[in-house]
């Protein structure tokens, strides 16, 4: 096994594991708190939903593989999933201390999507809000793929296809912008502080 793929068994699993852990721990425990934060306005909840979106919403998860394969060296790898687990450790703090309340009512039976959106509900209840997890881990992972590419069509492509995920927690009814806002400002604040001093560091 080249030393690529030990840094991915070895750092993506433990990201994996760790942000799993922390996210649904701090789920469970958040659905057990007798009040919930409402951080959204009032006409958000008039946002028509779009099934369909729910296929861009999946896919945050094959960009973060995608930045992992693409890692140019294991020292990038290990850059990046120590800041997935830093900003998940700070997302799920928050999300203990300020649980939310999604102002969206869950729709069953959706035309088309049905297993899909149950099987999100059933797993995910709606109090991880705010930091929108889903918005900064593919930002942190669009970033990483950015900065190895001066492919300017590809990083366009990375773009677009962030902005794409960020509609569609909205038209899924999975998030509010305030979680948008918010999952950017932690990917920001992680790439800044963790990956970029990671990167550098000899």
């Amino acid at each position: 096994m080249n030393e690529h793929l030990k840094a991915m068994a070895l750092w993506g699993g433990l990201c994996v594991l760790l942000c799993s852990v922390f996210y649904f721990s701090s789920n469970c425990i958040a659905e057990t708190y007798l009040s919930h934060h409402r951080l959204y306005l009032e006409w958000e909840k008039d946002i028509p939903q779009v099934p369909g979106m729910i296929l861009f919403y999946q896919s945050y998860s094959l960009l973060v593989l995608l930045s992992f394969i693409c890692a140019k060296s294991p020292k990038n790898i290990r850059a990046l999933s120590i800041t997935m687990m830093v900003s998940s450790a700070i997302a799920c703090t928050i999300f203990l201390l300020f649980p939310g309340e999604l102002g969206f009512s869950r729709t069953m039976n959706i035309q088309g999507f049905e297993s899909m959106f149950e099987a999100l509900h059933r797993m995910d209840k709606p109090h991880n809000l705010y930091p929108s997890l889903h918005i900064t881990f593919s930002s942190i992972s669009a970033f990483a793929l950015i900065q190895q590419t001066k492919q300017k069509r590809f990083k366009a492509l990375l773009i677009l296809w962030v902005m794409a995920i960020s509609l569609s927690v909205i038209l899924t009814h999975q998030h509010h912008l305030f979680d948008i806002a918010t999952g950017f400002v932690l990917a920001w604040i992680t790439l800044k502080f963790v990956y970029l001093k990671l990167e550098s560091a000899k």
